[in-house]
């Protein structure tokens, strides 16, 4: 997305600096499209991994995986396999990761990428009622992974590196509505704001942001072995970027003008995938970090680190859950 100046790393090359990922099971969500999901996919099936592109059935999967072939696997040569995801619905997030854990019987990386960048100006909301800024950004991915937890505990469990990579955005740092706590506050509309669809982004994305530093401390708490990472891909002139900067006045201008200043998707899927495969020893990686580009552990907002936010915004989620049939 277009938040946060800091330029990806141009000496960074994922499959000559990072080790192999040959015989790892990978989840990438929203890698259907042409953003960073689809090069993050790109990335890891290059260092030779077996990659679901978890996505919604629409038309962008078979588009997704022709460019796969066509723009090549090597030299890792990795599988892609499509995963039906529907973040939109709970029920179906929990399906999908239900119907996973009968398939597979290991997952050593999930990679939850997948976001509505923008609304255009129009927000829609789910059969729950739910703004689809916080069930395609926040609520989808909160019960998949949870749905999933156990499969990666299990993989863990047998001493491999297993990890859980959620996106976040720089964004995150500049919200000043600060309520999670209930259906209402989860729907606000910005309208008082200059850019509404923006605002509706970063406030989704410090939901994932608290919700990722609540499950690092819940899952050290528990003794887990699952690590836990945020990425901030940097400043990427993505398709959904570039979706969202057309709902502006003069739409080319500002088209233009990013253009100067922002980086290809290719490298904004750096960091995720850094935060992926880097070893442990890596002095960036660690359960919790931020990982910021050029590859870097950065520093997040207060606010993503209030652990009362953090627990409200957990708390109500489990009371929605419930609500719906979903809860646990």
């Amino acid at each position: 997305m277009v938040f946060g100046g800091a330029a990806p790393s141009k000496d960074f090359n994922p499959v000559r600096d990072l080790p192999a990922m040959k015989g790892k099971v990978v989840l990438v969500t929203g890698s259907s499209s042409s953003g960073i999901g689809l090069a993050i996919l790109q990335h890891l099936l290059r260092l030779g991994a077996k990659v679901y592109m978890a996505a919604p059935d629409d038309e962008k999967v078979k588009e997704a995986l022709e460019r796969v072939e066509k723009e090549g696997r090597e030299p890792g040569l990795g599988e892609v396999i499509w995963w039906e995801l529907d973040l939109s619905d709970p029920r179906g997030a929990k399906s999908s990761a239900e119907k996973f854990l009968e398939k597979e019987t290991r997952l050593d990386i999930l990679i939850n990428n997948a976001a509505q960048i923008t609304d255009l100006g129009n927000p829609k909301f789910n059969a729950d009622g739910v703004q689809y800024n916080m069930a395609i950004n926040y609520l989808g991915p909160f019960v998949f992974t949870q749905t999933l937890l156990p499969l990666l505990e299990s993989t863990a469990a047998s001493g491999d590196d297993v990890r859980i990579v959620n996106v976040g955005s720089d964004g995150h740092k500049d919200v000043r509505f600060l309520d999670y706590g209930s259906k209402e506050a989860w729907n606000h509309k910005f309208r008082w704001t200059m850019l509404p669809t923006l605002e509706r982004y970063k406030y989704s994305k410090l939901a994932v942001h608290l919700w990722t530093n609540n499950l690092t401390k819940r899952l050290t708490v528990d003794n887990s072995k699952v690590m836990v990472l945020l990425a901030h891909p940097g400043a990427i002139l993505s398709d959904g970027a570039i979706r969202s900067l057309k709902t502006l006045p003069v739409p080319r201008f500002w088209i233009w003008l990013m253009g100067t200043m922002m980086f290809p998707q290719e490298m904004g899927a750096y960091t995720a995938v850094f935060a992926a495969c880097a070893p442990r020893d890596n002095p960036e990686i660690s359960h919790g970090a931020y990982i910021f580009p050029p590859n870097i552990a950065h520093h997040q907002a207060r606010a993503a680190l209030d652990e009362e936010k953090q627990s409200q915004l957990f708390l109500y989620t489990e009371e929605l859950l419930k609500s719906i049939g979903l809860g646990q």
